[in-house]
């Protein structure tokens, strides 16, 4: 499952940006770029849907002028929804509210992968770095504790960092 997450977000940078968009377009039929890598991966007849939904997301991450992949192994979803991709800078506030946080928690079924979406959208306008094989299993888990635990130690460690312009 690592293997594929990380294989998808490097195939979105080596795609053209026209397969890209498609991708971030993509709806249940999924596109031409998502059925090369089902047949790449052995995406069984299960788990299309969410692998579908997983690249989808990780192409809303990749944008077309990338040349890098999104991927950044330990930058945890949940630390990204907190922080907005900015990892090291002071928190006054999280990118994702407590209060969005919750609705996705509690959210299930298809209801929980358009909130995962709809928080992926509000990220991408600051291109975050993101652990591909962590935001694949927020996808293929209904279990948000991972999610909810690494948001929130992002959070608590807001008050550690040091402001980045300073005076002194």
């Amino acid at each position: 499952m690592d293997t594929c997450a990380c294989a998808i977000a490097a195939a979105l940078v080596a795609a053209d940006s026209g397969e890209r968009a498609a991708a971030r377009r993509m709806g249940p039929g999924g596109s031409a770029f998502f059925w090369r890598l089902v047949t790449r991966h052995g995406i069984t007849l299960g788990e299309e849907d969410k692998w579908r939904r997983i690249t989808k997301l990780l192409a809303l991450l990749t944008p077309a002028s990338a040349t890098e992949a999104r991927h950044r192994a330990g930058r945890k979803f949940g630390a990204v929804l907190a922080d907005g991709g900015a990892e090291t800078a002071r928190l006054d506030e999280a990118a994702l509210s407590e209060q969005r946080l919750a609705r996705l928690l509690a959210a299930r079924g298809p209801a929980r992968l358009e909130a995962i979406e709809r928080a992926i959208r509000a990220l991408a306008r600051q291109q975050p770095c993101i652990d591909a094989p962590n935001s694949a299993w927020a996808v293929l888990r209904e279990d948000g504790r991972d999610l909810a635990r690494d948001y929130y130690a992002r959070l608590d460690r807001r008050s550690e960092q040091k402001p980045e312009d300073t005076d002194d």
